[in-house]
């Protein structure tokens, strides 16, 4: 188990495999409490990485960062590559795929398979996971370059209430992982996305206040209330694909959801340059992006495969 939760913290690529086997490999009744322990890969090379830069920034200049220092943190993290390498290396198949080897089971075609039989599983699955990812790039990469090309904010100012929020963020995921044991995954995404969406005009109009302690406990609210959808997403999305086609299901959804997330700052940043640089649009599209998640966590319930004594 503990292979399954370090590839999670160090595969970023390899999210959906990570996911899959530490599920597969946790007992049932813990299985929302372990899978939102890879998730907490996301904190930590945020951390890694702001920090890299926010250290970058008080060693060089200005000028010297610009044309040479924004390197360095890359080439440090060069050897956490290996070290992903190694410990994909020594990692064996679940118990469940094993088990599907041995019957005969393995489906030839998953990805045809999937679509053909869980195309609705893929949407559900993909919404589930759209906050935790497009909302986390909305309130630290594009309330990054906003707090400091419009609001006129230092560059470390920004870099650290992204450290800050990165950090805290971390144990709310524990904490979301053990309320969607308690509770169930699935409700933990829809409560989870109503908080995110209360929270997101009093997160933006802290940041935009001109108080820099306000501005780093607005993005660690922000994030900390899409943290917990965040936490449960993976339990969810394991749930919605029958052991056949989960690993291709899962790799699916997660995936579209990181696609689309990756144009989220972009559009924030252009519906924010049509309102003469107002963050009211931005904070609008958090509040939509945490109720479509949340609409996700009531439907994921009905669309799951159903196993005894498991709470989804």
């Amino acid at each position: 188990m503990l292979l399954r939760v370090l590839q999670g913290l160090f595969v970023g690529g390899e999210w959906s495999g990570a996911m899959t086997l530490v599920v597969e490999n946790a007992p049932l009744h813990l299985r929302a409490r372990y899978a939102a322990i890879p998730q907490i890969g996301s904190p930590i090379g945020t951390i890694l990485s702001s920090g890299g830069f926010f250290v970058m920034t008080l060693i060089f200049s200005q000028q010297n960062f610009d044309a040479w220092g924004w390197r360095i943190p890359f080439l440090i993290a060069l050897p956490l590559l290996l070290i992903a390498v190694y410990i994909r290396s020594k990692l064996e198949e679940s118990p469940v795929f094993r088990q599907l080897e041995e019957s005969g089971e393995v489906v030839k075609s998953p990805l045809l398979d999937t679509f053909k039989y869980s195309w609705r599983q893929i949407i559900v699955g993909m919404a589930a996971a759209l906050l935790g990812v497009g909302g986390f790039y909305l309130v630290t990469a594009f309330c990054v370059w906003y707090g400091v090309n419009v609001l006129g904010y230092p560059s470390t100012l920004m870099l650290l209430g992204s450290m800050v929020a990165a950090a805290v963020e971390i144990p709310v995921l524990i904490w979301g992982g053990r309320l969607g044991s308690k509770y169930g995954a699935s409700r933990v995404i829809l409560w989870g996305g109503i908080a995110s969406a209360l929270v997101a005009v009093p997160a933006f109009l802290m940041l935009s206040s001109g108080i820099p302690a306000l501005v780093v406990v607005a993005m660690t609210v922000a994030v900390a209330a899409l943290s917990l959808p965040y936490a449960a997403s993976g339990t969810v999305l394991t749930g919605l694909f029958p052991a056949k086609t989960r690993y291709t299901g899962v790799g699916l959804a997660q995936n579209v959801a990181g696609m689309l997330s990756g144009f989220i700052p972009l559009l924030a940043t252009g519906f924010v340059a049509s309102a003469a640089n107002h963050w009211w649009p931005a904070a609008a599209m958090l509040v939509f992006l945490s109720l479509f998640t949340a609409v996700a966590g009531s439907i994921a319930p009905r669309l799951s495969v159903k196993l005894p004594g498991f709470k989804h």
